[in-house]
């Protein structure tokens, strides 16, 4: 028998699979990638009682390669926060689902372990800019200013390091930074000094987001933003972030970053707006895309479609 754990590379998928092996070692074959490689599912050739277990990868854009698993014999467990699409009702399946906004995977996960090394959910929430439910757990478990801070940052700059249109535009490969986090155990502090990983994503993380707030508009409405950027390495892996920070600083903006992919298409990200988060996946999936309620994105929007991208974001959002 066969154990694979799926995995998308950012700080929800990375530590909400470390959380759960914390509670339930496995031995497993690792399969993961850049924030965006949302076909993962399909790099895993598992066979008659293999166990497959995927976190925070979309099921909607994967259902085809699950149900290729299940009837190969394998075994499936689904912890996830995306729009689910159809679900497969399967004696080997076992989901654990939920797409409410303010929702990570690793709190899902955390939910399943009973709250057991419940900060690396924590840093998840953070990551996926769930901010205030990240403050409040933060205080719950009496971590000092200083440690929640630290916390934070570990949250942003992983998440930060997963965007890019493949690993060569990371600085650290997603199984890099699994391994780092493995290397930790239950103490997420230890993360800071795991080798140059943590200063080395937040200095970049810091210059690339100074980059970023220095850009021009595209298009500014009442309550929405749509920045372009050029195809550069540090773009795309600062669209995320810089999403997450505008919303932040406005709870009522929505916002997109549309970065240039190397064929001229665009890479857009999404985010609705803190204090109405619902809209950004289905506004992506009628783009090719999808996601969740609070974020969303698409890989190659063709450039002729940017306007009509344009209209319907606004017209989600105003």
């Amino acid at each position: 028998m066969t154990n694979y754990d799926v995995f998308n590379g950012d700080t929800d998928g990375i530590f909400a699979w470390h959380q759960l092996r914390l509670s339930h070692p496995r031995d497993a074959i690792l399969v993961t990638g850049v924030k965006r490689d949302v076909g993962l599912v399909s790099r895993v050739d598992a066979g008659e009682g293999d166990m497959v277990t995927i976190m925070d990868v979309s099921h909607a854009k994967n259902r085809k390669d699950v149900q290729r698993l299940l009837d190969s014999g394998a075994i499936v467990e689904y912890f996830d926060h995306h729009n689910a699409g159809e679900m497969i009702d399967h004696p080997n399946m076992t989901y654990h689902i939920n797409t409410e906004p303010n929702v990570s995977t690793g709190l899902i996960v955390n939910s399943y372990v009973g709250g057991k090394n419940c900060l690396w959910s924590i840093a998840t929430a953070f990551g996926d800019n769930h901010m205030e439910l990240a403050m409040n757990m933060a205080k719950s478990e009496n971590l000092s200013e200083e440690q929640i801070t630290v916390l934070k940052q570990i949250g942003l700059v992983v998440n930060y390091n997963s965007y890019g249109q493949t690993v060569d535009d990371l600085f650290y490969s997603p199984e890099e930074i699994a391994k780092a986090a493995q290397a930790c155990g239950s103490d997420i502090f230890r993360f800071t000094e795991q080798s140059d990983i943590f200063p080395t994503l937040l200095e970049n993380f810091s210059a690339d987001m100074s980059s970023a707030v220095c850009q021009e508009p595209y298009s500014i409405g009442d309550n929405t933003v749509i920045y372009t950027l050029p195809n550069e390495a540090w773009t795309h892996r600062i669209m995320g972030s810089f999403s997450n920070h505008l919303v932040s600083i406005n709870k009522d903006l929505a916002c997109a970053i549309a970065v240039l992919n190397s064929d001229g298409t665009y890479r857009i990200s999404v985010r609705s707006s803190l204090n109405n988060p619902y809209g950004a996946g289905d506004l992506c999936k009628k783009f090719g895309g999808g996601g969740r309620e609070k974020a969303g994105g698409t890989n190659n929007l063709e450039a002729s479609e940017l306007d009509n991208f344009k209209k319907e974001f606004d017209r989600t959002f105003q």
